[in-house]
């Protein structure tokens, strides 16, 4: 078996474990055994268990890279907003279908994204996915603008927020008779009107104008 054949396999496994047993069935000894090879391969490829929780994270963060260059892709033709509600759409769909990498990838006590810098930047990737998008939304702002940026991780945590309630349980006890489908096209389509048209983006002011105005009114 090839080496690359068997880290692939190594980390199916791994998902597969986490899937059955949650983060306390990962164990070295037993993918190694799902996987067909021996004890000590896993070592030849990961360090320790952080190093196969990375290999985990950094798989899901490619896939929701596909994901987001596909909505990107199939919906280009639509209104920049049209093509912001797809891409958040697809942001959640990909979470409900991916639990497992999902519930590694945004956890920095099991992967330091310092220590592996490969998945740090293919998560980096895909918030500029979302950057690029939400810009394309108010052509008039620049890419690195701090106000773009400030509203596109409040898009990022909107979205996050719904995949983490519906994966943990809550919305599953208060959408009776709503099937998350339903709901993410409902959320998608809200937070993409409300990236698109708020006014914050807009504002030509700068934030150490407004702070020396509130401080020079608070004086006076």
């Amino acid at each position: 078996m090839k080496a690359a054949e068997a880290k692939k396999r190594l980390v199916d496994e791994s998902v597969r474990l986490i899937g059955e047993h949650g983060l306390g069935g990962l164990s070295f000894r037993e993918m190694s055994r799902r996987a067909g090879v021996s004890h000590q391969t896993p070592y030849h490829h990961f360090n320790n268990r952080e190093g196969i929780l990375a290999a985990i994270a950094h798989e899901g963060f490619s896939r929701l890279d596909e994901r987001l260059v596909d909505a990107r892709t199939r919906y280009r033709r639509k209104r920049p907003p049209e093509i912001l509600r797809h891409l958040l759409r697809a942001y959640m769909t990909f979470a409900i279908d991916n639990p497992v990498h999902y519930g590694v990838m945004f956890r920095p006590e099991l992967v330091n994204m310092r220590r592996y810098p490969e998945t740090g930047a293919a998560a980096m990737l895909t918030f500029q996915r979302l950057v690029d998008t939400l810009a394309g939304c108010h052509p008039r702002a620049a890419i690195d603008d701090k106000r773009l940026i400030e509203v596109a991780n409040a898009l990022w945590a909107a979205v996050h927020g719904v995949a983490t309630l519906w994966l943990d349980g809550p919305l599953a006890a208060t959408l009776r008779g709503v099937s998350i489908a339903s709901f993410i096209d409902t959320t998608a389509e809200m937070f993409s009107q409300a990236g698109a048209t708020t006014k914050r983006i807009a504002q030509k002011r700068s934030d150490r104008f407004s702070d020396a105005r509130t401080t020079s009114s608070r004086t006076t």
